[in-house]
């Protein structure tokens, strides 16, 4: 195995060229030719220390979002009977947004005050260097026998998801290969390395609320009938339900408005024709899309005390909900055992904390693999979603925030807890 520094400065080096690429989700066929340099970045990288490396590039399966993804899967040979361990990644990033918000370039991949900089350093190019470099070093050891070792790294997880690791982990199956475990290095920490690791994560439901009005002047109330309040109404339903579905480590499912659309700030004096928002939910196993669009309705229809008596109750009854059950990410949990115990050892040999199991945040990709390999153990160990704060006020430098950049200290301790798990990954764990 490398020396530790040496291992380490293999990852920052690794993390910076990914940073460097400005690989967005190739929703469009602009966009896929970065999103393919990131690939061949690591497959570079990762044939140079041994691995076998297949890209698979998969598309279509839905009307809208088929466009073609490429993905790499990265393979090294082992003992069947020590287990057989999948990596899971994503080298795709969110757009930067404003970029009057940033103090350095979004895509600049430098070292600044003991952070590595650029958007994808915290989600997830930074874990992705992190285990590919504990990977490949791995792979190098030839003191012992090994487990078999492979890497899942698609170029679309920030977005609709339909050809990326769940067509790869199809394709793993067709093939033969079974992993009996999988590390997904999404963000699992809220502010500090190791304090958590995911064994799950709730779902993710979007949709729409439209409702329909009929413009006209302010002064002429006779001669409108403004959807905003009626609108407002609805979403002030929906945001005051409460969802009594909550687990020892799952958060309750929660509805929460993303966005809103209606009228002109160009005029004062117009009604909108109609009013629209944009919302999403984030939901627990107890939970299905289908029963989730028929709750919202049901709300509306079947409205509280308080809201009967609203001047505006009638129209909700027109109040048009639609969901993307298409597109809905679906929860899943992985309960704790054998490989999250194994992890948590690692991490509290490594950082000093015994990390809390946790099934809070957004989704992964680590949604996909029970409905392929039901059998198999999932943990999600990765870098913390922030940067913490000063005087308890929240700092850019987060995932998908502004300036977002990963410590450097972290992705040491990162990669030596990847290694780790990959050199005790087959044995007993007590």
């Amino acid at each position: 195995m490398l020396h530790e520094r040496d291992l380490e400065r293999n990852c920052l080096s690794l993390a910076g060229e990914l940073i460097r690429i400005p690989s967005l989700t190739p929703i469009t066929a602009e966009l896929a030719s970065s999103a393919a340099l990131s690939l061949d970045c690591l497959q570079t990288f990762l044939e140079a220390r041994g691995a076998k490396c297949h890209r698979l590039t998969f598309e279509g399966g839905h009307g809208k979002w088929g466009y073609p993804v490429d993905n790499l899967f990265a393979e090294w040979p082992g003992e069947d009977a020590l287990g057989h361990l999948c990596f899971i990644g994503h080298t795709d990033v969110v757009p930067p947004g404003d970029l009057n918000l940033w103090s350095f370039d979004p895509f600049c991949g430098s070292i600044q005050d003991g952070f590595l900089c650029g958007r994808g350093a915290t989600d997830m190019k930074g874990a992705v260097a992190a285990f590919c470099a504990a990977a490949a070093a791995f792979a190098l050891d030839a003191g012992r026998p090994r487990p078999k070792v492979c890497l899942i790294v698609t170029t679309d997880e920030e977005w609709a998801a339909i050809n990326g690791t769940r067509k790869v982990l199809d394709w793993m199956r067709m093939s033969g290969r079974t992993p009996t475990a999988f590390l997904v290095g999404e963000p699992s920490s809220p502010t500090e390395l190791g304090s958590h690791i995911k064994v799950g994560r709730r779902g993710s439901l979007s949709g729409t609320i439209r409702v329909k009005g009929v413009q006209g002047h302010t002064a002429y109330p006779n001669l409108f009938e403004n959807p905003n309040r009626a609108l407002a109404l609805a979403l002030t339903v929906l945001n005051s339900h409460i969802w009594d579905d909550a687990s020892e480590i799952m958060p309750a499912t929660a509805f929460e408005v993303v966005a809103l659309a209606s009228g002109s700030f160009d005029s004062t004096a117009i009604i909108p024709g109609e009013a629209q928002a944009l919302w999403n939910i984030r939901y627990t196993p107890q939970q299905t899309p289908v029963g989730l669009l028929a709750k919202l309705r049901n709300l509306l229809d079947d409205l509280p005390k308080w809201a009967r008596q609203h001047p505006d109750s009638a129209k909700l009854a027109h109040a048009m909900i639609h969901g993307h059950t298409d597109t809905a990410s679906m929860p899943y949990h992985s309960p704790p055992s054998g490989f999250a115990r194994l992890v948590a050892n690692c991490v509290a040999i490594n950082i000093g904390r015994v990390p809390v199991p946790d099934a809070g945040g957004g989704t992964t990709d680590g949604r996909f693999v029970h409905a392929v390999f039901p059998r198999a153990e999932i943990v999600e160990l990765g870098p913390p979603e922030s940067c913490g704060g000063k005087g308890g006020v929240q700092i850019h430098g987060g995932m998908h925030q502004p300036d977002e950049r990963c410590s450097i200290v972290d992705l040491g301790f990162m990669t030596r807890c990847y290694a780790s798990i990959l050199s005790t990954f087959g044995r007993p764990v007590s």
